[in-house]
């Protein structure tokens, strides 16, 4: 007979999963809803945490200093754009105000979306070819790069917290342990900034686009704790519970998807 494991749903920490500070549920001047997904790429509160999970001034702080990093990324932007998805808090759809030097993206409805990348350690580019037209290129500095692995290893972070605190896990975890204290600091304080950023997989979709946003539990491969998530279409792979000098080992030894491109300080697609 088959069986299902039980979900656990764990009460509201009161405390904020990022500094450890107290953020008690009902006091809105220390603490309120995060979402995990943003609410410009479409969330309209169907991916949030609720008060007491995540204080105040972090989640100002992120708003502030780390989210736009991922948001305003261009492949997060463009498949956005392509899938007309709605910004939420401007009320418009993201192809009224796409990526420069592309074609506006034509009123009919295509089915078919065609756009590839090519990655130097410090370049990014995009060709579109349907349903738009043109090429997007842009240069990273690693500072930027590593503004954007703080925001994606955030998104992964709180995805565990919303597994935890809202939908249930068949193994609670503890998202207060110890083993998570690296990429918390790394995530909230930008520690150790002298080193290179902790890394991060991700891979554009071909034609396998999914709007809903998705992640899978948090697994664990040889002691390390991975979040694999896809947001519009693309998916991206963390590891959330190692060393930031060894996160790198962790994620090579995952089986890669084609076109997966590995970003730390510089940009790299593996399976050149």
């Amino acid at each position: 007979m088959e069986t299902h494991a039980t979900l656990s749903i764990l009460p509201v920490p009161g405390r904020c999963i990022w500094c450890c500070e107290p953020a008690p549920p009902h006091d809105p001047q220390r603490t309120d809803k995060s979402h995990v997904l943003h609410a410009c790429l479409g969330n309209e509160d169907q991916q949030v945490l609720p008060p007491g999970v995540v204080c105040k001034p972090c989640n100002n702080f992120f708003s502030r200093d780390v989210d736009n990093a991922l948001i305003n990324f261009p492949p997060v932007r463009a498949m956005a754009a392509l899938l007309e998805v709605m910004n939420t808090r401007r009320k418009k759809l993201f192809r009224d105000f796409f990526v420069p030097g592309v074609s506006l993206i034509p009123d009919e409805p295509s089915e078919v979306i065609d756009v590839s990348l090519d990655v130097a350690p410090a370049r990014l580019v995009l060709d579109f070819r349907r349903p738009t037209v043109g090429r997007y290129e842009t240069d990273y500095h690693p500072a930027d790069l590593r503004v954007l692995s703080r925001a994606v290893h955030k998104l992964a972070f709180e995805s565990i917290a919303w597994y935890a605190y809202v939908i249930g896990n068949a193994e609670p975890v503890d998202l207060f342990a110890s083993t998570f204290d690296p990429m918390r600091q790394w995530v909230r304080r930008g520690e150790p900034q002298q080193k290179p950023a902790r890394p991060w997989l991700w891979q554009f979709p071909s034609q396998d686009c999914r709007q809903s946003w998705y992640v899978e539990p948090l697994h664990f491969i040889k002691s390390r704790g991975l979040v694999q998530m896809r947001v519009l279409g693309i998916w991206l792979l963390v590891d959330v519970t190692s060393e930031n000098h060894s996160a790198l080992s962790s994620l090579s030894e995952h089986e890669k998807a084609p076109n997966t491109v590995r970003v730390a300080d510089s940009m790299e697609l593996c399976n050149a």
